[in-house]
């Protein structure tokens, strides 16, 4: 299955991605969302393209997210 760049599947993978190149085994909440910080901050400011796709990926992003949240806490 294709993945969409901006998706909340895509920004879902991108976390994991994150994650796996800061070697951390398991993911926490505090970690997803340092995570989501990082991509947001390269969204907003690295990322050019128009305002409302922009908010779209973001809004993606958090629902990405959450998502993780939901499992972790589904984990513990």
């Amino acid at each position: 299955m294709k993945v969409v760049f901006g998706s909340i599947e895509y920004f879902e993978r991108e976390i994991m991605s994150f994650a796996k190149r800061k070697s951390l085994i398991t993911l926490s909440s505090n970690q997803v969302m340092e995570i989501h910080s990082e991509i947001k901050d390269e969204l907003m400011n690295d990322f050019i393209c128009d305002v409302e796709i922009k908010k779209e990926c973001v809004n993606n992003l958090n629902l990405a997210s959450d998502r993780l949240l939901n499992k972790y806490k589904i984990l513990l």
